[in-house]
């Protein structure tokens, strides 16, 4: 029994050393490029402000550190039991045992930080819109056509006064959940056609870091445009997308805040909308 007292409790710290699954759904953690906008975070939890370099270093850090210590303590732990012939006389049905308690509470620690996510529900339900065929992406004659635009000072909002933001935000919709879909499915190659390389070469290496396959399914999504201005040689648009999705695999819900930062270059007519940034939460 007292073996067992003291194997458990290894265990929990195991436990905790494992970081928890991210990358579920595309872009998670954020990557590319940041730029200001009303919506920076989300209204649940308002961070310490933080230059972008330092807001996506700091969590991997912490995170590193975090499961380099709970694992030296747990080998510490072991490495004790070990020493101390704890482990002489352990039958398979002990071991059995021992096995079912820390799944047990592996899932069960994992279950309390599901329920701790956030939650938020979308304003409106948008299942009415249908997926676009992905060469199409964000097509020019749904952005931006010459005209004028109306400024703001903090955050700008340079709309020409024939642009359709109500066609722009259903296809940013349709094309949200025809990457997420590429996401689980591993589909790189149309990922590709959305993103720039930069941005790419960084989802590439988190989704191929995955385990599992992710199995999530946007339950309520909706859209509205937060930021959009002008160079001499690009346009930029940011695109705020709040709703809810499902994890199939651990029947968990979470909440979506992700903002797309959206360049079009201006030096060629056909040029489709790329995904240069993506803040994600």
């Amino acid at each position: 029994m007292k073996f067992f007292v003291t194997f458990l409790s290894a265990m929990f710290l195991l436990v905790g050393a494992v970081p928890e699954a991210d990358a579920k759904r595309f872009g998670s953690g954020g990557f590319g490029k940041s730029y200001s906008s009303p919506f920076k975070s989300s209204p649940a939890k308002q961070p310490a402000k933080a230059s972008p370099e330092q807001g996506k270093a700091a969590p991997g850090r912490g995170g590193m550190m975090g499961g380099m210590m709970g694992g030296l303590l747990a080998g510490g732990l072991f490495a004790y039991l070990l020493g101390s012939g704890a482990f002489e006389g352990l039958q398979i049905m002990d071991m059995l045992l021992i096995g079912l308690a820390v799944f047990v509470i592996f899932r069960l620690l994992k279950g309390m930080g599901a329920n701790q996510a956030r939650r938020p529900q979308a304003a409106n339900a948008m299942g009415g819109h249908q997926s676009a065929p992905h060469a199409q992406h964000f097509q020019a004659e749904q952005a931006f056509d010459s005209g004028s635009a109306v400024d703001t000072q903090e955050h700008p909002l340079n709309l020409p006064s024939n642009f359709d933001a109500d066609a722009f935000i259903g296809g940013a919709l349709d094309h949200y959940r025809l990457v997420q879909q590429a996401w689980n499915d591993g589909n790189l190659d149309l990922i590709r056609e959305y993103v720039s390389q930069d941005l790419f070469d960084a989802l590439a290496a988190q989704r191929n870091r995955l385990m599992v396959p992710p199995k999530t399914d946007i339950v309520d999504l909706n859209a509205e445009i937060v930021r959009a201005d002008e160079t001499t040689q690009k346009r930029e648009i940011s695109i705020l997308f709040r709703g809810l999705c499902k994890d199939e695999l651990e029947k968990s819900e979470d909440g979506i805040f992700d903002v797309w930062h959206l360049e079009r270059d201006l030096n060629n007519d056909d040029a489709p909308w790329i995904v240069v940034g993506i803040e994600a939460e």
